[in-house]
Formats: C-alpha cells, structure tokens, sequence
C-alpha cells in the first residue's frame, strides 16, 4: 500500500504497519487537528490531523534509525514516534489543561492507557515492538533515547513545525529539510547531542518555529483560542467535562459541546464556529514574570479565569461574553542538547527571548467599553 504525504511525498506501507494504523488509537486521531484550534474556527487553511503528522514523524524515524547509533531500538522508537499523541484530548492544548487537572496526567502520560488497548497492543507486539519501551520512550523516561521523541529539538517537532506552516501557507514545503536534519543528531558520551555543522539546519527550524508562532498568537488565532478556552472552562466548572469527553475526537467534542452541555458554553461555541469572533479589548506582553500577579495569572489558569469573571461583574456583561488568554509563547525555545564538533561542548541560545502575555478579548456587542475595560484590566496585570 503507498502512502501520500505533503511533506514527504510517497512512500510504501508495510502490512505490519497498516495493522498499527487500524488500530483505535492512530483511527481516533485522524480526527483530532494538528492545529489545537479547530480548522473550521479559523481564518486559514486547513491545517492536518495529528495522524498525518504522526505517520510523518514515524517516517523520520525510520530514516533516523538506519544509522547504526539508533538502530538497537528502531522499532521502537518508530512505535513511539506513531504512538506519541494518541493521548491527545480533543483540541489538544487547549483541553489538556483540564485533563491534567482532572486526571494528574498530560497527553504524553495518558498514552500507556490508549496502547495497553488490546487492538492496539497486539498491533504493536506484531510489529516487533515493546510497550512498555514505548510508554517509555513517549514519556521521556528512557534517555538518551527518549529525547528522540520527547525533547527540545526531537523528531515531533522537527515535522509539526513545517507541517503547521505549510498548510497554513505561511512557510513553503523546503523552508528546511527535515530529513537532513535528522543527520544533525548523534550520541556522545550516551547522551543525545547535536553536531555543530548542522547549526544552520538548527536555524532555520528555529526561524520556522518563530513565523508560525507568530500566527498562532496573533488574534487570528487567539479570538476563536480564548473562545474555546472559556468554553470548556466553564462546562469544566459545571463537571460536564468526564473523563470521557477527552476520549472524544475534535469532531464529538464540538458537538457535545454546541448541543448538550450548558447553555454558556453552546453559546461560546456557536459563535465560534460561525466566526463571531469576540473582540482584542485589552493586551499585555512582557519578556519575563517580574510581578508576582502577572506571574500568577499567566501560569495558572483558574486565576485568569478570574480575571475574565471580574470583568464580566464590573461592566455587568454576561459571562460567556468575556474571554482571557494568559501564558508563554513557544516560539522560541533553549535547546537542552550539547552541540557537538568543535573545540569544546557548546550550549545553545535561543535567537531572542520568550515572552508572556496576557489577552482580553470581548463579545463585539460591548465594543464600546474596550477602553475602561483596558483600564480596569492594567492595574490587576501588572
């Protein structure tokens, strides 16, 4: 069977893997967008599933292992590289926060109960592979092996980076070579590190990153994001958000969200999807946590929540009509892997800083007190 992918064209499919891409775990997430807002919430294309960029980050895998360093653990670390979002809860990020507070595991950790699925278990035995070596490898619990799968710079990101911006439109297929980076990695002193002479590969990953970072906080972006945020937020606080609701694809959960859930959160979700968008009413962005409140309200998310209740009290606007987003933009990050090949181990720096940021957005029917909303909101962010 052969298989099309945008990035990397076609390539053949093996019996043994078609079993593992019927299971369950890979099916569900067919359904479940690469992009944590859902494409047919934003103004852009579509962006692909997280199992069009799993079979890719597999197929980086079995590139990667060809070289002797990384063969002792081929299959397994293809496993992992197929396996690692299958606990992705619909809308990914977004919802994670919830299924991190209502179960004490992120997406990562939520995988060993998917693949302990006795469907998915005897595919990946079939394959030749080890489960637990997988739970492994995708937790970051075996080293130096796992950084291939869970790490700063590891095979996952290496393709969403491209794959993200290329369905956008905002990077062309060979802004970097994904495949040609993978010969950037190599084991020294049983520690995963990166050859120096590949420092220029490394940038332009790192610059795709920052452009498509770019758009994934901007209000484009953002409005549907808080939207959906404040969303979940408050059918969460209604404990309509079981255990099972992060079993569903992104398409379930949407409906279950519009059609049976509380009335707030219909509402939010139906504007969303018919992109009412709600309107930027306040912004703040700062390089680093230099007041304990905008530390707090950018790291937890039931304090930003707050924020928004507090607006809503003050200027007496329905809940649902009021939306924050607070946190770290990651489109910089420092790379934990030494580089290798010069005189001495090096470390590396990302190309500017990160920044934090807080954002209010407002149903477009209370425009007119974007102002003294700005206001209101500066003194209890800063």
């Amino acid at each position: 069977m052969n298989y099309l992918d945008p990035l990397y064209g076609q390539f053949e499919i093996t019996a043994k893997q078609l079993k593992l891409f019927q299971t369950h775990a890979l099916t569900r997430i067919r359904d479940i967008s690469l992009s944590a807002v859902p494409p047919l919430a934003t103004a852009f294309g579509s962006i692909g599933s997280r199992f069009e960029h799993s079979v890719g980050v597999g197929h980086l895998a079995l590139h990667l292992t060809k070289n002797k360093e990384f063969k002792d653990f081929s299959k397994d670390i293809y496993l992992s590289c197929l396996f690692h979002d299958t606990g992705s809860p619909p809308f990914s990020h977004i919802s994670e926060i919830f299924l991190e507070d209502l179960t004490g595991k992120n997406h990562e950790e939520s995988v060993e109960n998917i693949i302990l699925n006795t469907n998915t278990t005897q595919a990946i035995k079939g394959f030749g592979g080890e489960v637990e070596t997988v739970v492994k490898l995708i937790t970051g619990n075996l080293k130096p092996w796992s950084d291939l799968v869970n790490g700063s710079i590891d095979l996952d990101n290496i393709d969403n980076s491209l794959r993200w911006g290329a369905a956008c439109g905002i990077i062309d297929t060979q802004f970097y070579d994904p495949l040609e980076l993978l010969h950037a990695f190599v084991i020294h002193e049983h520690q995963l590190a990166l050859k120096e002479s590949y420092s220029a590969h490394i940038q332009k990953w790192e610059l795709c990153r920052r452009l498509i970072y770019d758009v994934v906080y901007s209000d484009l972006n953002m409005m549907p994001e808080a939207m959906l945020f404040r969303a979940l937020q408050i059918a969460y606080d209604e404990g309509e958000l079981g255990e099972e609701f992060f079993t569903l694809t992104d398409s379930q959960a949407l409906y279950v969200l519009e059609h049976r859930f509380n009335t707030l959160t219909r509402k939010l979700i139906t504007n969303m999807r018919h992109w009412q968008f709600y309107q930027p009413a306040y912004e703040l962005t700062k390089t680093s946590l230099d007041s304990t409140n905008f530390k707090v309200i950018c790291t937890n998310w039931r304090k930003r929540q707050e924020i928004a209740d507090l607006i809503a009290r003050e200027f007496h606007i329905p809940k649902e009509c009021v939306a924050v987003y607070a946190g770290k933009d990651k489109g910089f990050k420092k790379i934990h892997l030494p580089f290798v090949g010069g005189k001495q181990l090096s470390e590396h720096e990302p190309i500017q800083k990160l920044y934090w940021r807080i954002k209010v957005y407002i149903h477009p029917d209370y425009q007119s007190l974007i102002t003294n909303i700005s206001h209101f909101v500066q003194p209890l962010a800063k």
